[in-house]
């Protein structure tokens, strides 16, 4: 599965006319291997003694972010932190003790969707929603 998630972000990218150089395929490795939200500072941790510096992290989660291959998760007073992600619609579900991230399929929504229009008449064009708990291990 990440080397699929991986194969679709470089794939994705090379569509969209963009080069896959060496920093940026570092960076996004290190998202989808590490599956879990990352702060910029922590890639620059990871990835400086491979010589990727931190206006290349920056700049590769900018165009991510761009191009909906990433997204960021602000906390209040932290620094974002960054999810690599599938370019269809899908939702998080995110460990507050170590930042490990889970995919959840949009369809698991689709009655919310329905029930929101029944009580309201609006029709949901679009949403953001994320959840936040303890993954098994952090539950320990």
């Amino acid at each position: 599965m990440i080397r699929n998630k991986r194969r679709d972000v470089f794939a994705t990218l090379q569509s969209q006319g963009h080069k896959l150089t060496r920093p940026r395929r570092l960076v996004v490795e290190m998202l989808v291997d590490e599956s879990r939200a990352m702060t910029a500072s922590d890639l620059h941790r990871a990835l400086a003694d491979r010589g990727v510096s931190l206006a290349s992290i920056y700049r590769t989660l900018e165009l991510l972010e761009t191009m909906h291959l990433a997204e960021p998760i602000r906390q209040a007073s932290d620094e974002a932190r960054y999810i690599a992600c599938r370019p269809d619609h899908h939702h998080h579900v995110i460990c507050t003790g170590c930042w490990r991230v889970s995919d959840l399929d949009a369809c698991v929504l689709a009655p919310v969707a329905t029930l929101i229009h029944e009580q309201t008449s609006f029709d949901v064009e679009s949403h953001v929603l994320e959840f936040y708990g303890r993954c098994a291990a952090c539950q320990r």
